[in-house]
């Protein structure tokens, strides 16, 4: 896919044995929406105005954050199916290699549901998430346009499956963060530091295997 002279160091060595910077920026600034996107739905869902776990323009914000973690998505993906990524370790088993690459794959499937059904509900609602100034994400024309009773039916339809797979979501993340930390501080491979600026060592070209 790329010619030595395209890849960086660490892409060099058996595959990728660190993530590279732009990699490792999608990844925390999609996990700092999606932390986002939970923390400003508990407070406009579970609290009321004036309580302490309310927080003024948490509902605007959230739609922003989804759209947003939408479009970072859709470029982690592209970023990822262009570039080099490390391999698990050579030492977890196939079935363990199997159930991480799953539940990867199943927290993709979660931001882009969640974000899609968001807006869908945005569309049938008429309103518009803005993201940078004056700049809105555009409606769905054909839900938009649909009339009020077909807009209702489509909002209250899609409501409960948002909230479904927000909880699946909180799950796999709670699931991706407790595996990252088992990887660290039990197994002491490079699954959690290869995602932090920090230098591909010798002791972790020997951790990379064949993915």
């Amino acid at each position: 896919m790329h010619s030595p002279s395209e890849l960086s160091p660490s892409e060099t060595q058996i595959g990728a044995v660190h993530y590279g910077r732009v990699a490792m920026l999608l990844h925390w600034y999609i996990a700092a929406l999606v932390s986002f996107e939970f923390i400003s739905a508990a407070s406009f869902r579970l609290f009321s105005p004036g309580d302490l776990g309310h927080f003024h323009s948490a509902y605007r914000l959230h739609m922003s954050a989804g759209m947003g973690l939408l479009a970072l998505s859709i470029c982690s993906v592209v970023w990822r199916l262009l570039h080099t990524y490390p391999s698990l370790p050579n030492d977890m088993s196939l079935l363990t290699r199997i159930l991480a690459k799953g539940a990867h794959v199943l927290l993709y499937v979660f931001i882009f549901a969640a974000s899609l059904i968001g807006w869908l509900i945005l569309s049938a609602r008429q309103s518009q998430a803005g993201l940078f100034g004056s700049f809105h994400w555009p409606k769905i024309t054909s839900v938009s346009e649909f009339g009020y009773p077909q807009r209702v039916q489509i909002n209250d339809t899609l409501m409960p499956f948002h909230s479904i797979v927000a909880y699946a979501g909180l799950g796999l993340v709670a699931l991706h963060v407790s595996a990252a930390l088992y990887h660290h501080f039990w197994r002491g491979d490079q699954i959690l530091t290869r995602m932090l600026p920090m230098k591909v060592t010798p002791e972790s070209l020997k951790q990379v295997g064949p993915k």
